[in-house]
């Protein structure tokens, strides 16, 4: 983060749910700043939910429409405008990996519940786990690894569980995908509201988390590419991008 990122070639990698999502009107205040900053700004968006759900919000809302998006917590990217996926970053992560072989291991663990259909893939396995401690959570790992799993698990929210491909989570598909299209680290800003989101803070790019951010995120907001908003929603990634973009230009 030292060289300082050319004006015309900024690129936002944002949460949607609870960060660009959950107020309309501060969406649409996003949606004509982001106009007014084009074609400088870019956006990749980067969710829990996978890139099918995403690209419905794109279709519905006022969100931008992106040059792509990173779904199921890193498990997935879709290219747009064709919204194909890029299959590349499966063939990455599908070694030593089996969705049906964690589900089997971890089937009797009674504090686990499984989440719905709609949040399980080949490559994301996620259940509900109410505060759990980090001597439970490296139960569950161990558990995994002894049955010759290579893995990663994401804990966030103090509830949600998921549990992925070693080396699959936002930040790593970020980093990957932004490779991929050629971009540079250092030009890139980072946007999210929960624990599953500090990924993204881990690959130079400058990180912005908004004011209704939860705990597990806001113990970030000391670091010293981390911005703390003072506004909510997309008015605190608004915030966040003009004042690393004022800061990264002096």
């Amino acid at each position: 983060m030292t060289d300082q990122p050319p004006k015309e070639n900024w690129l936002l990698v944002s949460d949607l749910d609870d960060t660009l999502l959950g107020d309309d009107r501060a969406l649409e205040r996003f949606r004509e700043f982001f106009d007014e900053k084009q074609p400088g700004l870019d956006v990749i968006y980067a969710s829990g939910r996978f890139c099918e759900s995403i690209d419905k919000d794109v279709e519905q809302t006022a969100l931008p429409k992106p040059l792509a998006t990173i779904g199921g917590v890193g498990s997935e990217i879709w290219l747009y405008p064709d919204r194909q996926p890029l299959k590349a970053w499966w063939e990455k992560i599908s070694a030593h990996w089996s969705a049906e072989k964690v589900r089997e291991v971890l089937r009797d663990e009674a504090d686990l519940e499984i989440q719905p259909d709609e949040n399980q893939s080949a490559y994301k396995v996620s259940y509900y786990l109410e505060q759990a401690t980090p001597e439970r959570l490296q139960q569950l790992e161990t558990a995994i690894k002894n049955a010759g799993i290579r893995s990663c698990h994401i804990y966030s929210s103090q509830r949600d569980l998921d549990i992925l491909p070693a080396g699959v989570n936002k930040g790593k598909a970020a980093a990957f995908l932004i490779d991929y299209l050629n971009r540079a680290h250092h030009n890139v800003l980072a946007s999210g509201n929960s624990g599953n989101d500090a990924t993204l803070f881990e690959n130079d790019f400058a990180g912005i988390i908004v004011a209704n951010a939860h705990d597990d995120l806001k113990q970030y907001k000391d670091e010293d590419h981390v911005y703390l908003a003072g506004a909510p929603h997309a008015d605190g990634v608004r915030e966040g991008i003009e004042y690393w973009m004022e800061r990264l230009s002096s």
